[in-house]
């Protein structure tokens, strides 16, 4: 019988010796991907903002800015109401992501 000092050896897993969490060559290309993250989202952000104060300032029909394509994106009625949709749902999000990392942060 096994007295309580007596230890049960835990079995541990086997990593390479050269194993790492996060090594270097995973890395490597994560500016690059963050700058093309960030471009996407102005371009986005920018063609929604156009449409929106495009819509509000230029009269669609009688004035024209000399530019086919900002004449497409202020005559398109897509993105006048996609911003005003996704607007409260970021802020609902942003609120529950931050409210889940309280949660996880105290308990």
């Amino acid at each position: 019988m096994r007295g309580s000092h007596d230890a049960v050896p835990v079995p541990t897993m086997m990593k390479p010796s050269g194993w790492r969490w996060n090594p270097p060559e995973e890395g490597r290309d994560v500016r690059l991907l963050g700058l093309c993250l960030c471009v996407v989202s102005a371009s986005v952000i920018a063609t929604m903002a156009l449409n929106v104060v495009g819509r509000v300032f230029i009269d669609v029909n009688s004035r024209s800015t000399g530019w086919n394509f900002v004449d497409a994106i202020i005559k398109d009625d897509y993105y006048v109401y996609a911003l005003p949709t996704l607007i409260p749902g970021c802020i609902t999000y942003v609120y529950f992501n931050w409210l889940a990392s309280q949660f996880f942060a105290h308990t």
